[in-house]
């Protein structure tokens, strides 16, 4: 055993691990338990014998977890001064040279782990490459942080800025996987072409990708984030088709005489990219520390919202539709509503976003149209005039499979009568216009009523509207709005009802709150109009009291 009186530990130790570059070189200190040590020090080479990031100080088993840990603490604790082995899973072997060292009262024991014996195969327990990308994975990032950064000492700041694709999982959807992958294949290369000896990029998670930057000033990191920008301005070319794509950008940096934890790093790079997906996507922001209050606000609200159902925060609100030529209320539309303990009323535009990116939404929407049909019996039994309700219906819930017998099973277990049940779908349910036409189809076949809301705020073309059967067309209240005010919008919603009448379709215009509006909606032959003209959204005991006993 080496002791070593004089000369500094940490000296020794570095000079050990300069001196072997080409193999694994592992430093492990011995803790006062029996087979227990902490893992000192590493090199980039050892870094790949662990599907853990390095830190230091970390038990050795966690480091080794990928080896039998009782067969390597005996060949650690008995050194033979010789190159002994040890197989992993029968198929790879490890050489390994132990060197005990002796400081004081502490024993060291230096592994010069010196290749894998297995038909030529790299050195590597572990996969550093994404397979898709052939970029570093996030494993590497760890790895190269406990390497080079953790104890950076260097003049240059370091920021990390991570790329999500903004709605990326379309083109899965769309595409299939094979392609999906293609097109991340292509998006890689493009940014790769803005690495350097400063900007080293990772395939982060998925959709995502991420740089680590070192960078002197913050304008080098805007023109950073601009050049990605920049780089999916061209379209992507899958099977002769184009298509575009766009990202959304988060940075989170830290000063060269700041203190170096990758956790908080990636975490405030999160809450930036949150932030920008929030306010309207493809750009990038920088963290600011305001950001992370509504960052976990967020994820705070998802833990309640999560449970809202089962605590009956829940309630339904309905908002009657006048018949302009009768001028009788014969329909609602369901709203949701959230009374939470800690939050108070939540409004929809707030919780129902973090629903959609959650995939609550789902659980909701199944509330919802299961308490509106409850509804419907428990009125027909109770004598109440008929009326019907429309439930907004998700994306998400519009593309499960099986969905149109989803909506029979629950039309059947309430015995409600299909007319009575109107369901609005929004416009970009309409993209995929085969697997659309099947879905709508067999809803017909059931007998409910089918409207599109928000009609002219999407991007579905207006010759789709002649292929699938349906019966309403709601516009939405932006246009409704600015009538009398606006002469452009006046004559979209002319067209959109004339188009609508063409084609046998109902009309319902939401957001009446003026007689003018009023006016030239009956003027030019809407079905009906909904809106605070009316009525607000209503808890359903008060439309009960209103409007539905006879």
């Amino acid at each position: 055993m080496i002791n070593f009186p004089i000369v500094e530990i940490e000296e020794y130790l570095h000079e050990i691990i300069k001196l072997n570059p080409f193999e694994a070189v592992v430093i492990l200190k011995q803790k006062q338990a029996q087979k227990a040590f902490s893992v000192e020090m590493i090199n980039s080479k050892a870094s790949n014998l662990s599907p853990t990031a390095f830190i230091k100080g970390m038990d050795a088993r966690q480091f080794f977890q990928l080896l039998d840990w009782e067969q390597f603490s005996e060949i650690i604790q008995n050194p033979t001064g010789e190159i002994q082995y040890i197989s992993i899973d029968n198929l790879k072997m490890l050489s390994i040279y132990v060197q005990p060292i002796a400081h004081k009262e502490d024993i060291y024991y230096a592994l010069i782990i010196k290749k894998v014996l297995h038909n030529n195969s790299p050195f590597s327990l572990v996969s550093f490459q994404d397979v898709t990308t052939g970029l570093l994975n996030r494993r590497a990032l760890n790895a190269r942080w406990s390497e080079q950064y953790r104890e950076y000492k260097d003049d240059k700041n370091i920021a990390l800025i991570l790329i999500d694709l903004d709605r990326f999982k379309k083109f899965n959807e769309s595409l299939g996987k094979q392609k999906a992958d293609n097109m991340l294949k292509q998006i890689s290369e493009r940014f790769s072409e803005l690495q350097n000896e400063n900007y080293e990029l990772f395939h982060y998670n998925g959709d995502e990708f991420l740089f680590l930057v070192r960078y002197y000033l913050r304008e080098e990191l805007e023109l950073l984030g601009n050049l990605i920008l920049e780089k999916l301005k061209d379209p992507f070319m899958i099977d002769g088709q184009e298509y575009f794509v766009t990202c959304s950008i988060g940075i989170s940096t830290i000063l060269s005489d700041q203190g170096r934890d990758l956790e908080t790093l990636l975490l405030q790079a999160e809450q930036a990219l949150f932030y920008v997906k929030k306010h309207g996507r493809s750009h990038y922001r920088f963290y600011r520390e305001e950001m992370s209050h509504t960052f976990q606000n967020v994820v705070l609200m998802e833990a309640h919202l999560r449970r809202a159902i089962e605590f009956n925060e829940m309630s339904i609100h309905l908002q009657p539709q006048i018949d302009f030529e009768t001028n009788e209320i014969d329909s609602f539309e369901a709203l949701i509503r959230w009374n939470n303990p800690k939050f108070g009323f939540v409004p929809p535009s707030q919780f129902i976003p973090i629903a959609e990116s959650s995939g609550l939404i789902i659980q909701i929407g199944d509330w919802v149209l299961e308490q509106v049909c409850k509804y419907q019996q428990q009125w027909r039994e109770k004598g109440y005039r008929p009326v019907r309700i429309a439930v907004n219906i998700s994306l998400k819930q519009f593309k499960q499979e099986g969905f149109a017998e989803k909506i029979k099973q629950i039309l059947n277990k309430y015995d409600v009568n299909p007319k009575y049940i109107e369901l609005e779908i929004t416009e970009s349910s309409m993209e995929n216009a085969e697997e659309t036409q099947a879905i709508l189809r067999s809803l017909k076949e059931l007998g409910v009523y089918v409207s599109v809301d928000d009609f002219g705020t999407g991007y579905s073309s207006l010759s789709y509207l002649k292929k699938y059967p349906i019966d309403i067309i709601k516009i939405d209240q932006s246009f409704i709005a600015d009538l009398n005010k606006d002469e452009k919008n006046e004559a979209i919603v002319k067209a959109i009802i004339a188009l609508s009448e063409n084609l046998g379709m109902d009309v319902i215009a939401e957001g009446v709150e003026e007689k003018s509006q009023e006016l030239f909606l009956k003027q030019h032959r809407c079905k009906k109009g909904q809106g605070y003209l009316y009525n607000k959204p209503l808890p359903v005991q008060d439309i009960i009291e209103q409007y539905l006993v006879k």
